[in-house]
């Protein structure tokens, strides 16, 4: 749905309760009779001005600022990071300085793909967040393939050293292995003699 400037005021004015809505009274009063119509980022930037206490937005714009993925899922990273971005404003004027400031909280998983794809002069940020997850994704699976196949190799080791450290007979060619079974089958058992 999409709402101009004037609606989307008056729809987020309709769900405001008790102060929220006394508060918007007063400051719609304060709007000039006559003026162009109210923006939804003057509307926003007021609301916010007035119940987020200016030592808050800026902790809150301190810790965008530090933000980091870490450990976490480029999915939750990315919820973080747009929790937070709307108290920094201010730094990500543009869709390419929101699109650097991602890649540059990304791990070290998958953060020289996504600096090479934010290169990309069409990209934007709903478009890099979804390259970041697929980059992950591929990379986690892939290291889960390698670590699979490695624990499989190394089982196989297992079973090889479990037969007095010859190899297991997996079938295939007879050869000089299969004539020293045949010859020692036929020798008498060495141990003490009585």
């Amino acid at each position: 749905m999409r709402a101009t400037e004037k609606e989307g005021v008056e729809l987020a004015a309709y769900h405001l309760k008790g102060v929220a809505y006394a508060w918007f009274d007063i400051w719609e009063d304060t709007c000039e009779e006559g003026s162009p119509t109210v923006r939804w980022s003057e509307f926003a930037d007021a609301f916010i001005d007035h119940f987020l206490p200016a030592k808050t937005k800026a902790a809150r714009a301190a810790e965008f600022e530090n933000l980091r993925q870490g450990n976490r899922r480029v999915w939750e990273y990315q919820m973080e990071f747009a929790l937070l971005s709307k108290y920094s404003i201010h730094m990500l004027p543009i869709m390419e300085a929101r699109v650097r400031r991602f890649v540059q909280g990304l791990n070290s998983l998958t953060i020289n793909e996504d600096f090479t794809v934010a290169l990309n002069s069409d990209m934007n940020y709903e478009k890099m967040v979804a390259f970041s997850q697929a980059t992950e994704n591929s990379k986690l699976n892939n290291r889960m393939e390698r670590e699979g196949s490695s624990k499989a190799r190394s089982t196989g080791n297992m079973r090889e050293s479990v037969g007095g450290g010859r190899p297991a007979f997996r079938g295939g060619s007879s050869g000089p292995s299969q004539s020293i079974a045949q010859s020692s089958a036929s020798a008498p058992p060495s141990g003490p003699s009585q």
